[in-house]
């Protein structure tokens, strides 16, 4: 059995509330701006309407073409489908989502319209957000925080800021539907994903979405923590170490042996989105949602093999 890529949501109480809390909004503000080393920070419903915000604030259409990853989720695909047409291997677009796939920073010399996607990045010390788009940078809570539902954006630019703030009160009654469906669907597991297509237009917040994450604020530091532990109890198997950020897996080279346990995934070793390499590469997730006794099976596994 496969180990999950990214965090399992805490358990949480859904109250039948709509309006956000002022007080803890912009505690939850204050503590990414701080540890993100950034400008400006705005609480979005997901990482997903964070990017599709980024894209319309730059007047990105249906006329334009975005450029994403080989193998993107399919969050990507109905979310920006909805705005922009997409391509995945042509060099001819109008924009990029530079996305720095578990915790590993790409680069890119494009002069385009460009957004960065931190989506399961924590930082390190010397983090630099925005580092291809010189404006935004979207974080997913949900892999970083163990929340069922959130994102961040990041940035410098104080009129994309006001832009972003003025989207969080515009329809708080969609807001309130779809953190509801989050919630039965991540936390109830009721396997009912409906809201995948309508979070390409939910740019808002209500009470759950900022209590949720209010409250796993603290995980932050423990994911970090856990990860920091276990990548130097594997410091044998790292083959190059990022000087930016964590991720919540380890890569490692491929092995058929391995593949029984450890989930095989495609990556662009180049770490660039013009000269692209993708090869196999397996998953060992290492995130504070991975038990220690979990943690230690997959690691006397690879050590039999």
């Amino acid at each position: 059995m496969f180990l999950s890529i990214w965090p399992k949501p805490n358990k949480y109480i859904f109250k039948k509330k709509k309006k956000i809390n002022k007080e803890h909004l912009q505690i939850i503000e204050n503590f990414f701006v701080k540890q993100y080393n950034s400008k400006y920070c705005v609480l979005v419903p997901s990482a997903r309407s964070g990017i599709v915000l980024s894209f319309i604030y730059k007047k990105i259409n249906k006329s334009k073409i975005i450029k994403i990853p080989k193998w993107s989720s399919s969050c990507l695909y109905s979310s920006l489908g909805t705005i922009s047409n997409l391509t995945c291997n042509s060099n001819n677009f109008d924009a990029a989502l530079v996305v720095h796939t578990l915790g590993n920073t790409f680069n890119t010399n494009k002069k385009s319209i460009l957004v960065d996607d931190s989506s399961d990045s924590l930082p390190k010390k010397n983090f630099v957000p925005y580092i291809n788009s010189k404006f935004s940078d979207v974080i997913s809570l949900p892999k970083i925080i163990g929340s069922y539902c959130g994102g961040l954006v990041l940035t410098n630019n104080k009129s994309f800021y006001k832009f972003l703030k003025s989207q969080q009160i515009k329809n708080i009654s969609l807001a309130y539907e779809q953190s509801l469906k989050k919630y039965k669907s991540n936390i109830l597991k009721n396997i009912n994903f409906d809201w995948f297509y309508h979070e390409a237009f939910n740019f808002s917040l209500d009470f759950n979405t900022c209590e949720n994450v209010f409250h796993n604020l603290d995980n932050f530091f423990l994911n970090k923590e856990i990860i920091e532990k276990r990548r130097k109890i594997l410091k044998s198997l790292i083959n190059s170490i990022d000087e930016h950020r964590l991720g919540p897996c380890l890569q490692l080279d491929y092995d058929k042996r391995y593949s029984k346990f450890l989930e095989t995934r495609h990556f662009n070793v180049t770490q660039s989105i013009h000269k692209e390499k993708f090869i196999k590469k397996l998953i060992l997730p290492i995130h504070f949602t991975i038990s220690d006794r979990e943690f230690y099976k997959k690691l006397n596994a690879i050590k039999k093999n």
